[in-house]
């Protein structure tokens, strides 16, 4: 099959299709180039869609290509032929209908092994998101751009329920302090010498490789831990889940947290590459 470059693949999706096609091989197609210390596993479909999962530099990234474009984050429920289901998050790649994975390694390794691959909006969202994959019955290709990343191919806390949005480190009922976040608006002066903003959209996920996981227990992170070799200095990483540890974490519902898993990044304040296939 024809190569098909980042810019074009977008170019080619379509608006927002119900269902794809399924794969004429029988694995991800694989691609690598060691000049950039680049590999990428992908999968196609005639309507338009694609699952694009990179590795560059040591850098894990994951790009679902063909839902309904939005500018905001998703929520999305994930579902799998086999039974295996999660909450999955998906932030706007910077093409309409292109989406990122916030939790890449996780959310990688819910796509190993052939079949269906469900997305869907939870039930009483605002949008009624759809899209149905049928993934290759192999996942060799998958597990090489997982294992040329250092990602592990199976997690323990992989069986363990997701913690949502609704599970914050943010006291709902605290006043509002002043606070200015990075890649927040900025203004300018116009040529009317009044002030006008600047919004560059929402930022980037955090880079897989800072993620910490914390399991929630009475509203509180325990057993914290980094799930990647650190992308920072271990030092940074280790003061930081020590600052994690026994953090009080808020919730509507105490009971339907307990246990959960919560995903973090390591750091607030790190630029994430746009993603690049070979092309």
């Amino acid at each position: 099959m024809k190569r098909i470059g980042i810019a074009a693949l977008f170019a080619l999706v379509a608006a927002s299709p119900a269902t794809a096609a399924p794969q004429q091989d029988d694995d991800w197609e694989f691609q690598e180039d060691a000049s950039k210390k680049l590999m990428v596993a992908s999968v196609r479909y005639e309507a338009g869609p694609a699952i694009l999962v990179q590795c560059r530099d040591g850098a894990l990234t994951a790009v679902v290509v063909g839902l309904t474009p939005s500018e905001t984050p998703l929520e999305l429920n994930a579902a799998r032929a086999d039974g295996r289901q999660d909450v999955q998050f998906w932030a706007p790649a910077g093409a309409a209908g292109a989406f990122r994975s916030e939790t890449a390694g996780r959310d990688v390794r819910f796509m190993r092994g052939g079949g269906l691959f469900s997305l869907r909006a939870p039930e009483g969202a605002a949008g009624r998101w759809r899209a149905d994959f049928d993934l290759p019955t192999q996942s060799a290709n998958l597990d090489r751009v997982l294992a040329g990343c250092g990602w592990a191919l199976t997690d323990d806390r992989d069986l363990m329920a997701r913690a949502g949005r609704e599970v914050s480190m943010s006291d709902p009922d605290a006043r509002p302090g002043r606070r200015r976040s990075f890649g927040s608006s900025r203004s300018r002066s116009g040529e009317n010498g009044q002030r006008e903003r600047r919004n560059p959209g929402p930022p980037a996920p955090p880079p897989a490789e800072s993620q910490i996981s914390c399991i929630v227990r009475e509203l509180r992170l325990t057993d914290c831990r980094a799930d990647h070799p650190p992308a920072v200095t271990q030092r940074t990483r280790d003061e930081y889940m020590e600052w994690l540890a026994d953090r009080r974490v808020y919730a509507p519902d105490a009971a339907a947290a307990e246990g959960k898993v919560m995903f973090i990044g390591s750091s607030p304040l790190i630029v994430v590459e746009r993603i690049e296939l070979i092309g």
